[in-house]
């Protein structure tokens, strides 16, 4: 299943396109695969969240110094 479509807007519409996209998906799945798809995106999530944070603060340790 190919993930849909989304606008450089990200407008209602491809809002909907996602959840619509989601709910078949889900319906197809068993619990324990939801749980480790929520797992997998959470960790992908953390882990570029991580890296932003990492750059951000190696950004203010630098300005901080001058």
């Amino acid at each position: 299943m190919d993930s849909p479509e989304i606008s450089n807007r990200f407008d209602a519409e491809d809002i909907r396109k996602l959840r619509e996209f989601n709910s078949l998906k889900l319906s197809k799945m068993s619990h324990k695969e939801i749980l480790d798809d929520i797992r997998q995106g959470a960790e992908s999530f953390m882990s570029e969240f991580n890296n932003r944070v990492t750059d951000k603060q190696a950004v203010y340790n630098v300005s901080e110094k001058k």
